[in-house]
């Protein structure tokens, strides 16, 4: 078995999910007892300071910046920061680098250091996650569900939350209509 994680999954147009439509995957374990990872490129639910409140961090609205996304389906109320890992808070445990210059961390004391100090530059937040049985996702790839690519972390944070599904194939050097079954033209 070829791992994955850490890397990209791009969905296929269609996919047929409306958990996955259209959706960038951030992979973060891949192995023998399946697959983890977050919908980058979801629907945006709270800002971070809404967060910050939720959690019972501040009980004001502070002026950070950054969004909250759903991320998948599974475990909704969890919730997990993704950061550029230069970014990365010293002394603080339970960060962990996802692939190449992207840190993840469930942390509550990163949420308390992000409320005293300053939100890092491409700061996310994502509830919920995707997750695959063992041979699931391969299955799902072998179906033709997923384009399986390398991280590219300018794509995860730079680029707006509606363009990053487009952006992630012009990367791939592909397009959507790629990766459909049907052929224009055919009778």
């Amino acid at each position: 078995m070829s791992v994955l994680a850490p890397g990209l999954l791009v969905a296929a147009p269609p996919l047929g999910d409306p958990n996955f439509d259209q959706s960038v995957v951030l992979l973060a374990a891949h192995g023998e007892d399946g697959a983890f990872g977050w919908v980058v490129n979801g629907p945006e639910v709270m800002s971070i300071a809404e967060l910050l409140v939720r959690a019972d961090i501040t009980k004001d609205k502070l002026a950070v910046g950054g969004v909250v996304r759903v991320g998948g389906p599974v475990s909704p109320e969890q919730v997990w920061l993704v950061y550029p890992a230069r970014h990365r808070f010293p002394n603080i445990d339970g960060q962990f680098e996802v692939g190449p210059s992207v840190v993840a961390s469930a942390s509550r004391q990163v949420l308390e250091e992000i409320a005293a100090s300053q939100t890092p530059e491409g700061l996310f937040g994502i509830v919920g996650y995707a997750g695959w049985a063992p041979s699931q996702l391969e299955n799902e790839i072998r179906a033709g569900a997923w384009l399986p690519t390398d991280i590219v972390p300018s794509l995860v944070f730079n680029e707006p939350r509606e363009a990053i599904w487009q952006k992630a194939y012009e990367q791939i050097g592909a397009t959507p209509m790629s990766f459909t079954a049907k052929t224009v033209g055919s009778a």
